[in-house]
């Protein structure tokens, strides 16, 4: 494992993601030390990035056996690996992109982290917005993002910033279907990889990547959103993340020139709501 932009973020990570945590999406083990944290997950049911077995869900006796085995084994793993472990029954089932409709929930985390499904968002900024929501003003958000050149995406083009601006002003949703050709010819005609699973999960939200990441566009568009971004590239022998590390505090141009377009989706994503 090694980090290539030297900068520093291992460190910062280790002082910045400490207490009250929320986690989205499942796993996140890139480069995080969990034991000063306190973590309350967040997830889709059975989502694209991954996949959560409530017991409340399950309508056959087949179901809730499967259930209560996930459930099981989750909870011995918890008692070796404490809050590294997500367990299905304690991950409350949120759209994250859909945050600012639960008040109770605003300021609640003194840090959010997710790891493999910003590349699932149609429209990343709102993403961004609700996460900044949960967080408390100051506090800060870490997120691990696929490197395009190591994943299925390695054929597609890196998306441009000007189109995570055009999605975020247009106001696109987990309807959107604009990418659905890039991404079959990647991932699925050129690459393979996701074949069989797309044999079994339709090619759409969350199932799919709707955008692709490099250097580039990662610092653009975090550093347009927030303040104190650092961000560098976690190469392993399987696999290479960008991971982003910043403070959970909103670019005073960014809120001057999108304020209103904010105030449209919801007034309480705003940090002065």
């Amino acid at each position: 494992m090694s980090l290539l932009l030297n900068s520093g973020i291992e460190e910062k990570i280790k002082r910045h993601i400490v207490g009250k945590v929320a986690r989205v999406g499942g796993n996140v083990n890139q480069l995080l030390d969990y034991k000063r944290c306190i973590v309350e997950d967040f997830n889709l049911e059975n989502g694209g990035y991954g996949i959560v077995r409530s017991m409340d869900g399950a309508r056959t006796p087949m179901e809730v056996i499967k259930a209560a085995r996930r459930y099981f084994a989750q909870e011995s793993r918890f008692l070796l690996r404490g809050y590294a472990e997500p367990r299905d029954r304690k991950t409350r089932l949120l759209d994250m992109h859909r945050a600012y409709e639960v008040p109770s929930l605003a300021g609640r985390f003194d840090a959010a982290i997710s790891s493999n499904m910003i590349e699932h968002s149609p429209n990343p900024i709102l993403l961004l917005l609700n996460f900044h929501l949960v967080v408390r003003e100051g506090g800060y958000q870490y997120h691990a993002i696929p490197h395009y050149k190591y994943t299925f995406d390695v054929h597609r083009e890196p998306t441009s910033l000007e189109h995570l601006v055009a999605d975020f002003e247009n106001k696109v949703d987990e309807s959107d279907m604009s990418h659905n050709q890039d991404y079959i010819q990647s991932a699925i005609e050129k690459h393979g990889w996701q074949r069989k699973f797309h044999e079994i999960y339709p090619v759409a939200y969350p199932y799919m990547h709707f955008h692709v990441f490099d250097e580039r566009n990662i610092s653009l568009l975090f550093k347009m959103v927030f303040e104190d971004v650092v961000t560098d590239v976690l190469l392993t022998r399987d696999f290479s993340d960008h991971v982003v590390l910043f403070r959970n505090t909103l670019n005073k141009e960014f809120i001057s020139k999108y304020r209103h377009l904010i105030e449209s989706y919801s007034r309480n994503l705003l940090p002065d709501a």
